[in-house]
């Protein structure tokens, strides 16, 4: 599983509730403003903490879990602070998967691109939008490491209200791709099939990248279902007046 790639939906969703010009709100941006954006998403998620001694030995290994459960059979559920994404870990055409009324905002990438030991992962952005990644991974020791995105699509669902961030959520889809460039992030899990697993973030020599952990997060294995019905978004709790 690549829980990793929950950093992208971070990046928009941060991004996008931070105070912002009114260009910004308004998805008008200049290509400067567009690097300014960038730079700021990527300093704010990417920038490296301490290091971490043997932070690459003795992790959890969850996909070799659901490989033998069955990866036609069975998905990954990341119960996370913003709601529950779906990851799976076979290579399929995104529209065999996602339902047919799901309509396409924007695409980013090569749909076609060939990627080792490939994952697809759905975050919720919103009730109204769903953002599907799929990239190519590798073990490395006791962590798993994605290094870049291959392609990825933002959808909208019919039918659902529109939320506060909708507006901009088009927006950093976009600028949230771009910050993940050229980053290598590398995921250490703990735990097992029966409690769940809950994963921390690495730079690839070790480093803590803790503004993409999510400690409310756990990682379980379920049933494949409908992706529909297992994508669901949930607005944090309302912060008091000293962001308590």
């Amino acid at each position: 599983m690549r829980k990793t790639f929950a950093l992208i939906a971070a990046a928009l969703l941060a991004s996008a509730a931070a105070p912002a010009p009114a260009q910004e709100v308004t998805g008008f941006l200049t290509l400067e403003q567009m690097q300014e954006a960038v730079a700021r998403m990527r300093d704010q998620l990417f920038t490296p903490g301490d290091a971490v001694p043997g932070w690459n030995r003795g992790g959890a290994d969850p996909d070799a879990v659901l490989r033998e459960a069955g990866v036609d059979r069975f998905y990954y559920r990341i119960h996370g602070t913003g709601g529950d994404a779906v990851a799976i870990l076979v290579d399929r055409p995104l529209a065999s998967i996602v339902p047919a009324d799901w309509r396409v905002v924007d695409t980013y990438g090569d749909s076609s691109a060939r990627v080792e030991n490939p994952v697809i992962q759905f975050d919720p952005l919103s009730d109204r939008y769903v953002m599907a990644v799929r990239a190519g991974s590798e073990r490395r020791g006791g962590v798993d490491c994605i290094s870049g995105i291959a392609n990825a699509t933002l959808y909208e669902r019919p039918g659902r209200a529109a939320g506060p961030d909708d507006d901009t959520i088009p927006l950093f889809f976009r600028l949230g791709l771009l910050a993940a460039e050229g980053q290598i992030v590398c995921t250490r899990y703990d735990g097992d099939r029966t409690s769940g697993w809950r994963g921390r973030n690495f730079t690839q020599d070790g480093r803590r990248l803790a503004a993409l952990d999510d400690e409310f997060e756990r990682i379980t294995i379920i049933p494949a279902a409908p992706i529909d019905g297992l994508v669901v978004h949930r607005r944090p709790p309302p912060q008091g007046p000293n962001g308590t």
